[in-house]
């Protein structure tokens, strides 16, 4: 799920303020698994992995995989260990 919006909290006669917004970014090669919540304004880096049902609240850096609620470092990703796609024949 990507959002691009949200609310700021209002007065108690209506909790749901003022509509805000800002753009998720997603870098080329990132892997979002299923069930995934990006909020507004996070970017993701290229060949970036993000767990399953992990909510991104902050930036998270390329070739490093991230996971949980809210989604945090795992580990960083070797980039050379892994034979581009193409090799795979994708």
């Amino acid at each position: 799920m990507i959002l691009t919006g949200s609310h700021n909290i209002g007065g108690p006669s209506r909790r749901a303020g003022t509509l805000t917004g800002a753009p998720v970014t997603i870098g080329d090669g990132a892997w979002i698994g299923a069930r995934a919540v990006l909020l507004p304004g996070v970017s993701v880096g290229a060949g970036a992995i993000i767990a399953a049902g992990a909510v991104v609240t902050s930036a998270c850096e390329p070739n490093s995989l991230y996971a949980g609620i809210p989604a945090r470092l795992v580990r960083r990703l070797d980039i050379a260990s892994h034979p581009p796609a193409t090799a795979l024949g994708w």
